[in-house]
């Protein structure tokens, strides 16, 4: 994961938290919605003026956007899980539904 894939991905973290949409985090940084998505989705680097907007929308220091943990996030853990369980078939599958059940 690149930098502006782990910024998007903390951004999403903090919108999602906060249960906002990303339209509405677009109209109080006074940016286009398609924006917001290019970022969330580490397509588009914010200006150093749209992260400080971001931050406070977040009540967080700018500092706070790039600090970014793999397991922040239980749905974006939940997404992955779900991806790699959709690829599996047969034994594989059985093998894991073993070892869920005896969590």
């Amino acid at each position: 994961m690149n930098t502006k894939q782990k910024l998007g991905a903390k951004i999403r973290f903090l919108r999602k938290k906060h249960k906002y949409t990303q339209e509405y985090v677009a109209e109080l940084i006074d940016i286009n919605p398609r924006q917001v998505v290019r970022i969330e989705n580490g397509e588009s680097m914010p200006t150093i003026e749209n992260l400080e907007k971001i931050a406070s929308v977040f009540k967080v220091d700018v500092e706070e956007l790039f600090i970014n943990s793999t397991f922040d996030d239980d749905e974006i853990l939940r997404e992955k899980i779900y991806k790699r369980i959709s690829a599996l078939h047969g034994q594989a599958l059985r093998a894991l539904y073993l070892m869920v059940i005896n969590l």
